[in-house]
């Protein structure tokens, strides 16, 4: 059973209604409200969906009338079924809370529920117009007015600008990921409930829904793209606590100061040459995980201020005296120390491109920051852009940067073939040449032939003549950072690589 409230109060009035309908009443008011007071009994003492309660209360409250006319008359049944539109009133609310509502439009529109109760109620009316049944049309009419009169109170009360959010900012780099705390408040004077949806899909809105009597926050979540808008927009959708009215509204509570990636690199580039000596290795302001004093090794390398976990063994007590501050000692391993940095500077769009320029730029960044030389292999899908030997890491730094102005957008090729292999093809010849049969010896000569092609190829590829001429001048062991994406075109990138592994090169991936 429900626990007593008004809406099971209004329901027991109901019930002793049509008990008394069911003494006086001829046949077929009888059967009607034998049938209406089962249905009563029933959904007072087994609760029922909201859907399904709301259309058994409006369909009890159209046909009551007919059934207690034959107690009191056509009029007085009509009035006599009037509190009982409190019945109503409660299973709006119930089915309301059920509901999600989407976005749709600023302004007032009427709700899904609306547009049908009152287009049942429209055709109601019309039909007792036409079978002249004064009864059914008294009561169509009272529904009617019963609903224009919620509409009237809603409007009054919840103005077409319904909510209110504070406004925050954040600065953020393409890519990462930032959460602003918003605070929503209501302008309406009676409860309201509040979906909200957001138009980016890079925005995550928690809680999506709320009830709201006053005010309430909302965690926004966001991973901003280069090409996003300047501003995190809200669609929020305002209903009722009958459900009859959805208000919508946009917000914009959080202003985007997006940074691109190439930006934000080219910026700590700047900062660590700017704090650093032709010769040093590290700078304050650098991030920590860039920034870490290099190992003792065999090799003077450079000198650098005095930094918090710098050992004392290896200051410089000369140039201290001098410069007036403490000056540590920098060495390097002999071999093993040495990088390159490939990089096709072929995007294929404007995102693509910004990732590429700050995967180049850190790059530099990493290994400068590191006091390790490093070579440059970059290319395009035209040819070799640049080759450098190893050189300071300063000076690979700023050709990096350089470097990222020559970046090219286009449209990508489709590739039908998958990428090759080159570990699988060769081990698939050496199973081969273990068998003695004539077939295995026909497919170890074909797959002879295509690794052939794929050498044949690749030396004329200028991802391959980059790196080839790169690794003439540099000596191994060396670090090979590839910082572009492998595309494409990447048979004969990987092909040169697994080349220069062979002979002691080892492969770093950044994209």
């Amino acid at each position: 059973m429900r626990r007593l409230n008004a809406g099971t109060i209004v329901r027991l009035y109901l019930v002793i209604v049509l008990l008394l309908a069911v003494v006086v009443s001829p046949p077929f008011q009888l059967g009607l409200s034998l049938a209406l007071l089962a249905i009563q009994l029933y959904c007072a003492y087994r609760p029922l969906k909201a859907s399904l309660n709301l259309i058994l209360v409006v369909a009890s409250l159209v046909l009551a009338p007919l059934a207690v006319e034959a107690l009191v008359g056509a009029t007085f049944a009509v009035l006599l079924i009037v509190p009982a539109l409190l019945l109503l009133d409660s299973s709006l609310k119930e089915y309301t809370l059920t509901q999600a509502f989407a976005f749709s439009r600023v302004g007032r529109s009427a709700s899904s529920m609306l547009k049908s109760l009152g287009v049942c109620l429209g055709l109601v009316f019309l039909v007792s117009l036409v079978v002249s049944n004064m009864t059914l049309m008294l009561e169509a009419a009272v529904l009617l007015i019963y609903l224009a009169t919620c509409v009237v109170y809603v409007c009054q009360r919840v103005p077409k600008t319904a909510l209110e959010g504070s406004k925050t900012w954040s600065r953020i780099v393409v890519g990462d990921t930032d959460s602003k705390l918003v605070t929503l408040k209501t302008k309406a004077r009676m409860p309201v409930q509040v979906f909200l949806e957001t138009v980016d899909l890079w925005v995550n809105v928690e809680p999506a829904s709320l009830d709201l009597a006053s005010q309430a926050n909302v965690t926004l979540r966001f991973t901003p793209p280069l090409a996003g808008p300047s501003r995190v927009m809200l669609q929020a959708s305002v209903i009722d606590d009958h459900g009859l009215i959805v208000t919508g509204q946009t917000l914009q509570p959080v202003d985007l100061h997006i940074i691109p990636k190439a930006k934000y690199a080219k910026w700590l580039a700047n900062k660590f040459l700017e704090q650093t000596v032709q010769g040093s290795g590290s700078a304050a302001g650098v991030p920590r995980s860039l920034s870490r004093a290099g190992k003792p090794g065999v090799e003077f390398h450079g000198t650098h201020p005095y930094q918090p976990g710098d050992s004392w063994k290896y200051l410089d007590w000369k140039h201290s005296y001098m410069l007036g501050e403490f000056i540590v000692k920098e060495f390097s391993e002999a071999k093993g120390h040495v990088g390159i940095i490939v990089a096709d500077l072929t995007a294929k769009n404007a995102e693509d491109a910004d990732g590429l320029a700050y995967n180049l730029v850190m790059s530099a960044l990493t290994l400068a920051t590191e006091a390790l030389p490093a070579a440059l292999a970059v290319y395009n899908s035209k040819g070799v852009l640049a080759v450098t030997p190893p050189r300071a890491p300063r000076e690979t730094l700023k050709t990096a940067m350089e470097l990222t102005e020559k970046i090219s957008i286009v449209e990508p090729k489709e590739k039908a073939l998958q990428p090759l292999e080159l570990r699988r093809l060769k081990r698939s010849i050496s199973q081969l040449a273990q068998a003695k049969t004539e077939t295995a010896q026909k497919l170890k000569e074909v797959l002879e032939l295509e690794s052939e092609a794929n050498r044949q190829a690749a030396k004329q590829h200028p991802a391959s003549q980059a790196l080839m001429k790169a690794a003439k001048l540099t000596q191994a062991p060396a670090v090979i950072t590839v910082a572009s994406p492998i595309g494409y075109d990447s048979d004969a990138l990987l092909l040169t690589l697994e080349q220069l592994r062979e002979k002691g090169y080892s492969t770093v991936m950044v994209a």
